[in-house]
């Protein structure tokens, strides 16, 4: 990941440590669709990556070498190395602090609900949510320089209480990078139960509360596979659009598509449209072609960016 104070989050070389998780989260995209890499891959990657480097798989924190296999990144000369985890086996103190030694400065961590009765509902693991708040909280505790984000996955459950999640974050943890609020896919368990996945459109009010909680706070939020029409007033917190913005050229990404009622939308460059098991449950009738003017957008994030926001 991209330190904050250059820009974005960028995960570029990627590695997949194991096929093991602590927790059964309901709405897991993992399962079927994450393998694990063997040593020969990982290190063919970690030579490959440069000065970036994110470490993941169904729960990274489980594998034995995890410590090691970050070092020998930063010997590589991946200087800038992300942890995609639940924090769970970070409620161990020792264990951070081995990590952060290792060379792991920004952990990414899946926090589904600032609830903890709903939070362990989701990840089918009873007493993961106070392990989880104390790993993120020995994150922050340990010496050396590192960042948290955390990730807010959409679904049926916990949508509507987005808001009080924005505050609760602004509360406790008022110094994390930024919160993404990413809309489920519907692949892994929710492709086997679309009750899960929540339409756009009722999302919405929630989503545009919650990103304006955590504006007033100061905190960064990005928005992740909601199509720019279906968040109208707060585009400048969509990943997709600040990426198009920063790079100059139209957006665009695997696994999302747009459709008729694009042609007519004024920020048709700037969205990747919807994405395809989206589309292949629901259709595209939520598209609604936007009539912003992209650079007003645009100045709103360069201003946002300007601010660390």
């Amino acid at each position: 990941m991209i330190m904050p104070e250059t820009d974005e989050p960028s995960f570029n070389e990627f590695v997949n440590l194991n096929k093991a998780c602590n927790q059964r989260c309901l709405f897991c995209s993992a399962e079927e669709n994450i393998l694990a890499q063997s040593m020969k891959e990982v290190n063919a990657v970690i030579k490959r990556a440069g000065g970036r480097l994110t470490i993941g798989g169904w729960e990274p924190t489980l594998h034995p070498r995890l410590a090691e296999i970050v070092a020998k990144a930063g010997k590589a000369g991946a200087e800038n190395i992300t942890l995609f985890t639940n924090a769970v086996l970070l409620d161990d103190p020792a264990y951070v602090r081995r990590l952060v030694s290792a060379g792991v400065n920004t952990f990414h961590v899946n926090f589904p609900s600032h609830e903890e009765g709903l939070s362990d509902f989701l990840t089918r693991s009873p007493g993961s949510f106070r392990r989880r708040l104390a790993g993120i909280r020995n994150i922050f505790g340990a010496p050396g320089r590192k960042h948290v984000s955390l990730v807010f996955v959409i679904n049926s459950f916990n949508y509507r209480t987005m808001p009080e999640y924005a505050g609760f974050v602004a509360a406790n943890f008022p110094s994390v990078i930024h919160v993404l609020f990413t809309a489920l896919c519907i692949m892994g368990k929710a492709e086997k139960d679309h009750s899960l996945v929540p339409r756009y459109g009722k999302i919405r009010p929630y989503l545009a509360s919650a990103q304006a909680v955590l504006l007033r706070r100061r905190i960064k939020c990005l928005i992740e596979n909601v199509p720019l029409c279906l968040m109208p007033g707060y585009e400048h917190a969509s990943f997709d659009a600040r990426q198009a913005f920063a790079s100059g050229a139209p957006a665009g990404a695997p696994g999302k598509s747009q459709h008729e009622q694009c042609g007519g939308c004024s920020l048709k460059a700037a969205c990747s449209g919807l994405r395809d098991d989206y589309f292949r449950v629901y259709g595209s009738r939520e598209l609604k072609p936007s009539s912003r003017r992209p650079d007003d957008i645009a100045r709103t994030i360069k201003l946002l960016k300007a601010a660390r926001l």
